[in-house]
């Protein structure tokens, strides 16, 4: 079975485990082939993903609760579009998750975070770990809309940048931030 056989297998029947038995390869190919075409749903990043695509999954299925509205990409169009995870309304929003890390500054230690930027989606909604080890248990959310980010990399978030103070939502009033900006962009 060639790889674009088993990713066309997984995307039109969303079963890990029978591409795994058909392919006759370990779990793990089975998910670097997946991951790097990027049509690993949702579930699969969560259960079969390092933690860093665990953690990027369950911020996607935090993000689906929070806005049950959403399309999830991955899941509704046959072609993996690796720019953004979801379409909501008009919108392409790209979800992020970030643990928390200590660094240096000013002779104290501060809690910050990095989320990538690149891409052409409308908005990224960053998940922020609290604290360590906090993961998903009431993180910060972060709504970041393109049209701010002037340049395409990285960006370094810490409690007292701009990023933080002024782009940070409550997880009740997302979906009624999306509506707004979604309604601006149909005018």
């Amino acid at each position: 079975m060639t790889k674009q056989e088993m990713i066309d297998l997984y995307v039109e029947t969303n079963d890990f485990h029978e591409v795994k038995q058909k392919s006759g390869l370990p779990p793990y190919l089975v998910h670097i082939i997946l991951t790097q075409a990027g049509v690993l749903k949702i579930q699969d990043k969560i259960k079969y993903g390092n933690h860093s695509q665990k953690m990027g999954g369950e911020a996607e299925a935090l993000f689906q609760k929070l806005v049950p509205e959403a399309i999830d990409a991955n899941r509704q169009f046959m072609k993996n579009n690796p720019v953004y995870d979801f379409v909501y309304r008009n919108l392409t929003i790209d979800v992020k998750y970030s643990s928390a890390h200590t660094r240096k500054c000013y002779k104290t230690d501060t809690i910050a975070w990095q989320i990538n930027a690149k891409g052409s989606q409308d908005i990224i909604v960053a998940f922020l770990e609290r604290e360590k080890g906090a993961e998903l248990n009431e993180p910060y959310i972060l709504l970041i809309p393109m049209n701010f980010v002037d340049v395409k990399k990285d960006l370094h978030i810490s409690k007292s940048g701009v990023w933080f103070n002024e782009f940070q939502v409550k997880a009740d009033d997302l979906e009624m931030i999306l509506d707004s900006y979604a309604g601006l962009l149909e005018e």
